[in-house]
């Protein structure tokens, strides 16, 4: 795993029955402990969900500032406290791939990840390859690949952080059936 990348770890825990609201008080208060470690950039909550499963999102700019708070000793403290709230081991996932442009989901169908991508980069194509044909014919002296290679980077830099953000937020009930 590249520790330049941002990660999302998904953690998900099955509840005990009648322990619901003891949870969400927990992941509340875990959540103002983490947001004062260096990189974190949200936690989101899922309710509980089939078997009383319920998912915590952490979001961290850096492999290595999540690995700081797995390590840290808060976090032990924070999770002695799960005792008779939750049973069994709980799951780590962490996304650090494609699966981070959908980062508010917990599992999206990957038929809509190819339907939400096709539409998205279909769309910013059709609106940068003219700009970057200006650009090309404005300044003949740069290589065409090197502006083919600008507009790639361009794209992506706008995909990963302006625009799937706020798309999957937009269709998150949808992506999340």
């Amino acid at each position: 795993m590249n520790e330049n990348h941002s990660v999302t770890a998904v953690i998900t825990r099955c509840v005990i029955p009648g322990r619901e609201q003891d949870y969400r008080t927990w992941v509340h208060d875990v959540g103002q402990v983490v947001k004062q470690f260096p990189g974190h950039r949200g936690i989101t909550y899922k309710i509980p969900g089939e078997g009383n499963e319920c998912h915590v999102i952490f979001r961290f700019d850096t492999v290595e500032h999540l690995q700081d708070w797995e390590e840290s000793e808060e976090r032990k403290h924070w999770l002695g406290k799960l005792e008779g709230i939750v049973k069994g081991e709980s799951r780590v996932d962490r996304l650090t791939g494609i699966e981070f442009l959908f980062r508010d989901q917990l599992h999206p169908k990957a038929h809509k990840m190819v339907f939400v991508l096709t539409v998205v980069v279909f769309s910013l194509s059709s609106v940068l390859t003219p700009l970057f044909s200006l650009l090309n014919a404005a300044l003949p002296i740069v290589p065409g690949w090197l502006w083919a290679l600008a507009q790639v980077v361009v794209q992506l830099l706008l995909l990963t952080y302006v625009i799937m953000p706020h798309i999957t937020r937009l269709l998150a009930t949808w992506l999340a059936r």
